[in-house]
This record gives structure tokens, C-alpha cells and sequence, in this order.
């Protein structure tokens, strides 16, 4: 078990897992260093007090009592997912979420698993509304990009890193699902094609791909662009400069921060709310939100017997 948590943390225990809980983990201050994300702690906290089992993929000594080995953990993670009845994604103010972004879509219309999708201010000891636009839209604020130099390098890093794994997403889709083909090049592109170029990141247009992919709508995607577009496994890449000149960093992070915003917006609009979907703004309603649909699928504290049971 956790140090401080009832988190999964054995191979042998993942079936036990209620709760997965994904998203914003690591951020970035504002000299660009990652921090351990505390916003989550006191729903984590919560959770612990009713005995409910949970995955959290920040995996930290002083919650888990080690640092994260992708040997132990990745297995660890595919249980948990498969086994938890309940999902709780955090989609943080300073971190992109673009593989967040896709996991909600996928799993959201795929499985109908009852979901909490919180959209945190990013303080663990306060409960505020997180930054918005004056119509009420959640925005992306990532800490220093404007004013940092360290930090405006960090997350042009961040930047390719989140166009790169977001394509190795979506081709991993369309091996998975028979209503998403990818194919590649300009020559092999038709009209009714998404086309997505490799010098844009175009975050929101493979969100709505994965949405209407996994509702069981056609979509053909199309990564533009020659073989020098593609690495050496074929996956599309995402090609930025190595070291942009001021300006044109300033304008890549525009977009950067522009998507960011917009994919926040797109996760408001397309994915179906219903019964057992829940956006929330603050700790307190998640907390409310997470008892909610525990009542509805008749999930209970495991006995202290069954936790405490050496197999």
C-alpha cells in the first residue's frame, strides 16, 4: 500500500481497483522545473478515509513510497484502468492535457464508465474556481511561458513532446478501432480526409477524431507530408525548430497556449454529459461528484480484513 494513500500498488491486488484516476501529474513552475502536482491530495485523501481502492499515476515517494519504474508501473496502470468502475481525470491549468484529452474521449464513449472530469485551479490548499475567460471557459496558463526564459524552453519542449506522443495516440487508435484508418502523404489525401500537417499541432482536430471514431462514425486521417515526415518506425512526426529564433518561438507558443485553451473548450462541447459524466470546477464538488457515482454503481469501502490479507 501507499504511504499515505489506498492506492494500487501490487500486480496481485489490481483487481481490486474502484477508482482510476488520470491526468495532470508532474507541472511545471515558473522556472520551468517539474513539481509533484499537489491539487489532487485532499480528494486522495478522501477517498483513503472511505477505504476505497484507487490508482493515481503520479507515482511519488512520499505517496507511494518509491519513484515511478515504467517496468512495474505501466502494467500496473492497464490493470487498473480495466479494473476500476469509476474514473477521475484532473485537467490542470498548467499542463497541456493532450493525452488526457484523448483517453476522456476514448474512454468516455467507448466504455459509458462513470466519469469525473475535473478541471482544477491548481492550489492544494485552497478550493477556487480555476483561470477562465469571461464567457466561463476553462484556460490553459502555463506558469513563466511569457516572462521565464527557462520556462519558455520547458515548455517549447513540452510542446513537441505533446505533438509527437498525441500522433503515436492516434495511430495506436486506428490499429485499434476499424472506424479510424490512417494513411500518409499528400498523394494518398482525398477531400473527406483530417488532414494533419507536421508543423501544427492540431490538438482539438485529433480530439474530435478520436470522439467520433470511438461513436462508431467513419474518420480518415491523413498525416501530410513525405517520408522525411515520418521516423524510422513510420510514426508521423510533429517537426518544430530546434532553436527557434525569439519570434518565431513567441508564435509556436501561441499556439501552444491557443490549443491548450481551445482542447479545454472541445472536451466541454463534445463529450455527452449525461448521468454519469460530471465536469466540476473545484475539490468540494469532485468530492461530491466521486460519492455520487459510488452510490450509483454501488461501490462501498473494502473491510479492513480483505485490505490488510496477504495472498
Amino acid at each position: 500500500m501507499s504511504h499515505r494513500w489506498t492506492v494500487t500498488s501490487e500486480m496481485k491486488r489490481v483487481h481490486l481497483t474502484q477508482v482510476f484516476s488520470g491526468g495532470a501529474c508532474n507541472i511545471m513552475n515558473e522556472n520551468g522545473v517539474l513539481i509533484r502536482n499537489q491539487e489532487r491530495d485532499r480528494i486522495n485523501g478522501w477517498m483513503t478515509e472511505r477505504k476505497i481502492i484507487f490508482f493515481d499515476p503520479q507515482i511519488h515517494p512520499d505517496t507511494h513510497g518509491m519513484d515511478y519504474d515504467y517496468t512495474l508501473h505501466h502494467p500496473l496502470e492497464i490493470g487498473a484502468r480495466t479494473a476500476a468502475r469509476v474514473n477521475l481525470y484532473e485537467i490542470s491549468p498548467y499542463t497541456f492535457g493532450g493525452i488526457t484529452s484523448l483517453e476522456i474521449a476514448v474512454d468516455h464513449v467507448r466504455k459509458h464508465e462513470p466519469t469525473v472530469i475535473y478541471y482544477s485551479d491548481g492550489a492544494p490548499d485552497r478550493d477556487e474556481m480555476p483561470p477562465h475567460s469571461k464567457t466561463g471557459q476553462p484556460l490553459f496558463r502555463p506558469h513563466g511561458i511569457n516572462v521565464n526564459p527557462h520556462a519558455r524552453v520547458a515548455h517549447y519542449r513540452e510542446f513537441r513532446k505533446i505533438g509527437r506522443l498525441m500522433r503515436r495516440f492516434m495511430i495506436d487508435l486506428a490499429h485499434e478501432l476499424d472506424t479510424l484508418t490512417a494513411t500518409f502523404g499528400d498523394e494518398d489525401a482525398r477531400k473527406v480526409d483530417l488532414v494533419i500537417s507536421p508543423y501544427r499541432l492540431h490538438a482539438v482536430d485529433m480530439f474530435k477524431a478520436a470522439i467520433k471514431a470511438a461513436s462508431g462514425e467513419r474518420v480518415f486521417i491523413n498525416f501530410s507530408g513525405g517520408d522525411n515526415t515520418r521516423d524510422e518506425k513510420g510514426q508521423p512526426l510533429f517537426l518544430l525548430p530546434d532553436e527557434p529564433t525569439e519570434t518565431k518561438m513567441d508564435m509556436l507558443l501561441d499556439q501552444y497556449v491557443d490549443e491548450g485553451c481551445e482542447l479545454r473548450r472541445s472536451i466541454a462541447e463534445l463529450v455527452e454529459l449525461g448521468v454519469f459524466l460530471r465536469v466540476v470546477y473545484t475539490q468540494r464538488s469532485a468530492i461530491v461528484a466521486l460519492d455520487e457515482m459510488f452510490k450509483a454503481k454501488g461501490i462501498k469501502e473494502y473491510p479492513p480484513e480483505l485490505l490488510q490479507k496477504k495472498d
